[in-house]
């Protein structure tokens, strides 16, 4: 137990005025009654005036005694630690990146942690803090209801990286944290426009300086497989009023392979590329200048891409009217080879055929349907044309001005994808362990080939073939942003842990085919590794013209729309209630000992 208000105990100094009062009572005149003998034990007299006798222990005396006591607690508030009407502080944290700028030696971060640990006498002894981290999913860092120590301890491991992101969500878990009584504070380096929608009882503290900065605003590594080498691409940007002269460096390993200096201009983009060797597997890039605030956006790790080109096989006759259009689509296409049906990852096939019972294979037979009646069932049609946009091999797909041609009856257990009224024309197979797909065209009778739909559909299907092979499907990504990995087929059934490991931390993956790894919310490296076998690498990196521009920032305190409620006793304190109780009962007895007393001394006269 506390007392939230220890002054208050200056109210028993009152016990001992008390008994001094009854010491030094007033004495009644003499008073001349008949049959003095009559009185017994009340036979003592005393002499008028004020003099100090022994201290009567009279009812009086003991309820006096007993109201200050009462009272005096009552002013001291007394507290358990587990009353949930303690003092309640509510922190959100702006965990955007320009958080971690550096001005005069201490950043956003470090000023608002300096803040906090202010706030500790304000909120007493007893107070209890919630602590949230803004981002696309806000974050409990402390809480709900932390002492002071947990909170301390859980700020250590509080280092914003995040790109620029809305504070909505957060705000609005805040504010439920907060309820109707706790204090609620957004801690940031930028006060909200006035324009910007913020709980009522939100109070804002700014700690932001306006700085200059130069960022790496975009990064990109791409692998030629015929050259074997790379090309590395970077876009600078000089947030800054000042010329600033800017070191650019690329290290793989041991080696460095880019080293220049650039000279960037205030306010403008400057564009850079590097032709590097292949087999670096990775790149550390940095651009150092001069005072430069904010360390996460001028250096980076970029992971070398590899090569996932998808091997198709073309089984059509050379005299199909598929054959020749197909083979010279996938001659431009740059993520697409041919080869043997033994090897590859795609099959187009005469529709009659077929699909192999490979789960890994896709598969695309290619109409018509029934070559020998072609002519006499064939139909031609114009449109229109219900396209399933959901399917992503129809992404991008309108069909205008497609004259649709050969189309014949189609077999049972498809799927549509696109049709005319109730005639198919593309679906999925069912029933088959391959993606297979079907359609029902005879090219020879159409202009598809013609439109801009054919390299477009042909664009999705080697993209959707690519993005089932088994591993990453990129190796670089943003902060913020999902990481898809596809296992392989056989690694399903395995027992051992799917683990995402980054700097010494290890955190559990659920095993299936398809994989969409959260995003992150930390730079750096990160792995994969299944039991002792290592899937791969990819990298996380930080790019964001907002976030570097710190041009903006300045500090300030806006205070909350409405007024938090007024401080005083709680009422839903049980000592409080307790304490009033019973200051209610002592008024009551010394009222009823004075009616008593006075009634008794009519009486006697």
């Amino acid at each position: 137990m506390y007392f939230a208000n220890p002054w208050g105990l200056l109210g028993l100094l009152s016990l001992p005025v008390i008994a001094i009062i009854h010491l030094y009572h007033r004495r009644f005149p003499p008073l001349q009654v008949a049959g003095l003998h009559l009185w017994t034990q009340e036979t003592k007299k005393d002499s008028p005036g004020r003099r100090r006798e022994r201290l009567p222990i009279t009812r009086s005396l003991i309820l006096e005694l007993l109201a200050a006591l009462l009272i005096s607690l009552l002013l001291a508030d007394p507290r358990s630690n587990e009353n949930l009407t303690r003092n309640h502080l509510v922190l959100v944290l702006d965990d955007s990146a320009s958080m971690a700028a550096v001005s005069s030696g201490q950043s956003s971060r470090e000023r608002a942690l300096e803040w906090i640990r202010e706030q500790e006498e304000s909120i007493g002894r007893g107070g209890v803090v919630s602590v949230l981290q803004s981002g696309l999913r806000p974050t409990l860092l402390a809480g709900p209801r932390a002492e002071w120590p947990e909170m301390l301890n859980a700020l250590k491991e509080w280092q914003p990286q995040a790109p620029a992101h809305d504070f909505a969500s957060t705000w609005d878990l805040g504010a439920q944290l907060a309820g109707e009584e706790g204090r609620f504070v957004f801690l940031t380096d930028h006060l909200p426009g006035e324009a910007v929608p913020v709980p009522e009882r939100m109070e804002t503290v700014s700690f932001g300086r306006k700085l200059g900065n130069v960022a790496i605003t975009t990064a990109r590594w791409m692998f030629d497989a015929d050259t074997g080498e790379g090309t590395v691409y970077v876009r600078l940007v000089n947030f800054g009023e000042d010329e600033q002269e800017v070191q650019l460096a690329g290290v793989a390993g041991d080696h460095k392979v880019i080293e220049e200096t650039v000279d960037l201009t205030p306010g403008r983009d400057t564009a850079l590329q590097w032709t590097v060797p292949g087999g670096l597997g990775q790149l550390r890039l940095t651009a150092e200048a001069e005072n430069d605030p904010l360390e996460i956006d001028h250096q980076l790790i970029l992971m070398e891409p590899e090569v996932r080109l998808v091997t198709v096989a073309l089984t059509l006759p050379s005299d199909h009217s598929a054959f020749e259009p197909i083979q010279r689509i996938l001659g431009v296409l740059p993520q697409a080879q041919l080869g043997n049906p033994g090897d590859a990852d795609l099959i187009v096939a005469p529709a009659v055929d077929s699909p192999p019972a490979e789960r890994s294979l896709w598969w695309l037979g290619m109409g018509p349907l029934n070559p020998g009646t072609v002519d006499e069932t064939g139909k031609m049609l114009v449109g229109p044309y219900l396209v399933e946009k959901q399917h992503p091999l129809m992404n991008e797909i309108v069909l205008g001005g497609v004259v649709w041609g050969g189309v014949q009856p189609p077999p049972d257990g498809l799927v549509p994808l696109v049709s005319a009224g109730s005639t198919f024309l593309l679906g999925q197979k069912t029933g088959t362990a391959a993606n297979a797909y079907i359609m029902n065209i005879d090219l020879a009778a159409s202009n598809l080939t013609e439109s801009p739909d054919w390299p477009i559909f042909w664009t999705n299907l080697i993209e959707q073939c690519r993005n089932s092979q088994p591993g990453f499907r990129r190796w670089n990504f943003h902060l913020e942003e999902s990481i898809p990995l596809t296992l392989e087929p056989a690694s399903l059934d395995a027992e051992n842990d799917l683990l995402l490991v980054h700097e010494g931390t290890e955190k559990s993956l659920i095993r299936m085919e398809s994989i969409e790894i959260p995003p992150r919310r930390e730079v750096g490296l990160y792995t994969v590794q299944d039991g002792e076998t290592e899937i791969g690498t990819f990298a996380v990196n930080f790019f964001d013209r907002e976030e570097s521009n710190l041009t903006q920032l300045l500090p300030g305190q806006r205070q909350p729309r409405a007024a938090a409620p007024p401080l005083g006793i709680h009422l839903d304190n049980p000592f409080s209630w307790l304490i009033v109780i019973g200051i209610l009962l002592v008024v009551f007895a010394l009222i009823y000992d004075w009616i008593t007393l006075r009634g008794r001394m009519t009486k006697a006269r």
